[in-house]
């Protein structure tokens, strides 16, 4: 048996065999292609790169320290993950889509295609009132020249005018009409709500960090336009940036609004101690202090200057206070701004708005009850009554300090007892005016440096690059040009293999070398001729030189032995069994053998035999008679004058008993001393075993395959055959072989050419 080995010389030739179905299915491969370019969409992608500025690196301390005291997780490593979701969020991004109006989307309605014209549309939706939540219009609007419209949504037609409002189903819709772009055709249009529009933005935006230790974010969005892909990314940055600095400002206009509510109050008191300055001097006529008093009068100022300072810290330290505990259910933006001489206490606050915009974001994104806004809820509560704990520290502290200023005040105050009473009261009231100026002087300085905060407050990101978009992502025409060529050659390869595949019956030599290891003595063309003889003497046909082939390879079926009687037989009938018996027999007369023809197949003779002449008696005849004399069935063919042939005679009824009479064998014996060749066609093997009754009176088994006839699995016949030692010396023949140039008899028809 011959192991399996790729041929791609016969394969080739079993697809050009179809070569009709390659050229049917690669054009319809090709042109489907090229027709699904032309229907799809290129689809765009846009890039950008965002960095996220790390505002925490501009502090002098870190406030992990503090943090850790306090038990809170430092969430600046969630920092860069969250604002991932704030760019990806979806408030967000509708306001992109209001901004830029991308919920409404026009289009021109080409051959099998759309195609977006968004920025060219003669047509625009100027009002779009939703009947419910999330009702989108899509159709088709054709101009009536007159001013007016019909729009054609699936089977229904709807008849407007431009300027004023249609009422649908899905809501009532208002369209415009600019006449310098007036469209040939009808225009597609698509109107969304905002919600539905950038859900679909969404779905194609990815947001990813560059690095693991980068703060720099990659976006790309997917759209079939490349302008709008860039500026949805653009719109989307710019937003986003203005949203961290409404952040940021609402700090600075807390400690705004904080600032002028005490200016206001030290407003006031400053005009009243002035006024009392004023109307003292008048009263009592005083116009200057003494020198001592006015040395004095400067110690006392330098003191009260002290104690004023100590005083706003004392103020601003309550007024936080009573900010976290007045919102103590509703958590507000603490003022940081406020020169606060305690940076322990400056990093908690700064800490505390921190988580508060972190809060923020979260509960925009997963909800108010995510279970990270509630944590996040009870860091910023645990830091804010560690915060008003500090306060009251601080406070204390600060206390002591201004007691002690207090005494040296007073000692001041004790030695200006020794001046005039006029003096001194003058000198009371100066001090109130100077402490009062000097606290309102200090708070308009505060207040103007938030004001500056608030007018130059930074976004969170700086842009590095901006949003580009380049060629189409896809559809990827060579891809898909490669695609349709494999296919419209694999398709039709696939077919044929599949139907070479499933076919079950023997085709060629190999698919005999596979299945037995029986040696194959020839390969038979099939023939279109009607004549049951092929063979003629000085015939050069392709089936003619197949058997003078044949002939030459009996003698390498027993190399040194002589091969004088052989059997040819087969699976089941119709496998050409007596046909080539038929025309060997005439190509070993060719050869000037002399040869017989015996015709053992008692039970059905063969109609291939009917163009030969025949005797008046057969071997039934002469088995059944011992009487029959040998000369009587013994007749010449007409074909050879070599060629001698024993017809079957009667049908008899025990053929299996005569073909084991020694009456036959006797025969077989007296037969060898008259012919050097003797052929005994017998029945098909596969179907009754008169072959085999008769195995010790032939030399060799001459097995017949019928290409496209023979099933593969009657080859197993002649394995068991050859394993159980049933015929002598089996070999086949493989007939009725299909000429073709890539296969056997592709050379004998080129080179000897086929018999008209």
């Amino acid at each position: 048996m011959k192991e399996d080995k790729i041929d791609y010389g016969k394969l080739l030739g079993k697809a050009l065999h179809y070569w009709w179905l390659y050229a049917l299915i690669f054009p319809l491969a090709v042109g489907s292609g090229i027709l699904y370019l032309r229907k799809t969409h290129p689809k765009y992608e846009a890039t950008a790169m965002l960095l996220i500025k790390d505002e925490e690196k501009s502090g002098a301390v870190v406030e992990q320290a503090v943090l850790d005291g306090l038990g809170i997780k430092d969430i600046k490593k969630k920092g860069l993950e969250n604002e991932v979701y704030i760019l990806k969020s979806t408030p967000l991004m509708e306001n992109v889509v209001r901004n830029l109006e991308l919920q409404y989307e026009y289009f021109s309605i080409e051959w099998m295609k759309r195609r977006d014209i968004s920025k060219d549309s003669p047509i625009k939706v100027v009002d779009w009132k939703p009947a419910y939540n999330n009702a989108t219009v899509e159709g088709d609007v054709e101009f009536n020249g007159s001013g007016g419209y019909t729009l054609k949504i699936e089977d229904q037609k709807f008849e407007g005018e431009f300027g004023k409002e249609l009422r649908l189903p899905e809501g009532k819709l208002t369209l415009s009409f600019n006449r310098s772009k007036e469209s040939a055709g009808p225009i597609g249009i698509r109107v969304l709500t905002p919600n539905v529009k950038a859900l679909e933005f969404i779905e194609g935006l990815e947001v990813s960090a560059v690095g693991e230790q980068s703060s720099t974010l990659s976006l790309s969005i997917k759209d079939f336009v490349a302008s709008r892909a860039e500026a949805v990314l653009n719109e989307l940055i710019k937003l986003y940036n203005q949203q961290s600095i409404d952040e940021k400002n609402k700090v600075f206009e807390n400690s705004l609004n904080l600032l002028n509510e005490r200016i206001n109050v030290i407003s006031q008191e400053l005009s009243a101690a002035e006024f009392d300055v004023e109307s003292y001097k008048r009263r009592n006529n005083l116009v200057e202090i003494s020198a001592e008093g006015s040395l004095l009068m400067r110690d006392l100022a330098d003191y009260n200057k002290e104690i004023a300072s100590t005083d706003v810290q004392l103020q601003i330290l309550g007024s936080i206070q009573d900010f976290l505990e007045r919102n103590k259910d509703n958590f507000e933006f603490v003022p940081t701004n406020l020169n606060i001489n305690n940076l322990t206490l400056t990093n908690q606050l700064t800490q505390f708005n921190t988580l508060l915009a972190e809060r923020d974001k979260v509960r925009t994104i997963q909800g108010p009850s995510h279970p990270e806004v509630v944590l996040v809820e009870k860091q910023i509560r645990n830091l804010r009554q560690t915060i008003i704990d500090n306060i009251r520290g601080i406070k204390a502290d600060i206390q002591l300090g201004r007691n002690a200023k207090e005494q040296l005040s007073s000692s001041v105050q004790s030695r200006m007892l020794s001046l005039p009473s006029r003096e001194r009261g003058l000198i009371d009231l100066e001090r109130n005016k100077n402490l009062k100026e000097n606290l309102y002087l200090y708070l308009l300085e505060k207040r103007e440096q938030s004001a500056i905060s608030l007018a130059v407050t930074a976004a969170a990101g700086r842009v590095i690059e901006p949003a580009r978009a380049f060629d189409p992502i896809s559809p990827k025409k060579a891809q898909i040009y490669l695609i349709a060529l494999f296919l419209g050659l694999a398709l039709p390869s696939a077919i044929v293999f599949g139907l070479f595949s499933m076919n079950d019956k023997v085709m060629t030599e190999d698919d005999v070398q596979r299945g037995v290891a029986a040696p194959i003595a020839g390969v038979l063309a099939f023939s279109r001729k009607k004549s049951k003889v092929v063979v003629k003497e000085n015939s050069n046909t392709a089936a003619a030189e197949m058997f003078r082939s044949l002939r030459a390879n009996l003698a390498f079926i027993a190399p040194g032995q002589k091969m004088q009687t052989i059997i040819v037989t087969s699976s089941i009938p119709g496998e050409g069994k007596s046909f080539i018996a038929l025309n060997l027999g005439v190509t070993q007369a060719l050869a000037g053998k002399k040869v017989l023809l015996l015709e053992l197949d008692l039970r059905k003779p063969s109609e291939q035999f009917d163009e030969i002449e025949t005797a008046d008696e057969g071997v039934v005849n002469y088995l059944i008679d011992p009487a029959a004399k040998l000369d009587n069935i013994i007749e010449n063919t007409g074909l050879h004058l070599n060629f001698d042939a024993i017809r079957c005679g009667p049908k008899p009824p025990n053929p299996s008993e005569l073909l084991l009479s020694d009456r036959l064998r006797d025969l077989i014996k007296l037969l060898r001393e008259r012919y050097d060749f003797i052929i005994l066609d017998t029945p098909p093997v596969g179907v009754v075993a008169d072959a085999i009754q008769i195995k010790d009176v032939a030399d060799a088994t001459m097995y017949v395959v019928r290409s496209g006839y023979t099933r593969k699995a009657q080859l197993r016949i002649i394995n068991d055959i050859m394993q159980k030692d049933k015929l002598p010396r089996p070999f086949i023949v493989l007939n009725s072989v299909q000429l073709d140039k890539n296969t056997y008899g592709g050379y004998y028809t080129s080179y000897y050419g086929e018999e008209k």
